[in-house]
């Protein structure tokens, strides 16, 4: 009657980002089972992942077509960096180099997505077990 609730038309998704939610909701989906905190941590990441290809889809075209990732790899990328980034900003510690809970469980899924890296074929073992060692040696010293 007035529009208030009409629906606005936006512009559809490349299909590489609808490539990568969907594997986001694939990864969710064998995520679950790991507790409720390691659950919700997945899940406000996966909102976070959202939001960022919503705005910048080009960057998902860009990894995918131009650069040529699968989209598991793509996706695992894109967890670790947003987890490693989240953890490196000293919020998710509960003391000086000690994380709380949920910096533990952002930790875990960056070791995760580190091991799908590993096991595709994406990252050198060595290089992906030395990043994961060198940031945990990060982790401890901030906070």
């Amino acid at each position: 009657m007035f529009g208030f609730f009409r629906r606005k038309k936006h512009t559809p998704f490349s299909p590489e980002v609808q490539l990568l939610w969907a594997e986001v909701e694939k990864f969710r989906v064998r995520y679950r089972g790991h507790g409720a905190v390691n659950e919700r941590a997945f899940d406000t990441v996966a909102h976070e992942i959202f939001k960022r290809l919503t705005h910048q889809g080009n960057f998902a075209t860009d990894l995918i077509l131009k650069r040529g990732w699968s989209v598991s790899d793509a996706t695992s990328m894109m967890i670790a960096e947003y987890v490693s980034a989240e953890i490196l900003s000293g919020q998710m510690h509960s003391d000086h180099g000690i994380l709380n809970e949920m910096g533990k469980a952002y930790l875990k899924l960056f070791k995760v997505c580190t091991e799908r890296m590993i096991s595709s074929g994406r990252m050198p073992a060595d290089e992906g077990h030395d990043g994961v060692r060198a940031f945990e040696e990060e982790i401890a010293t901030i906070g």
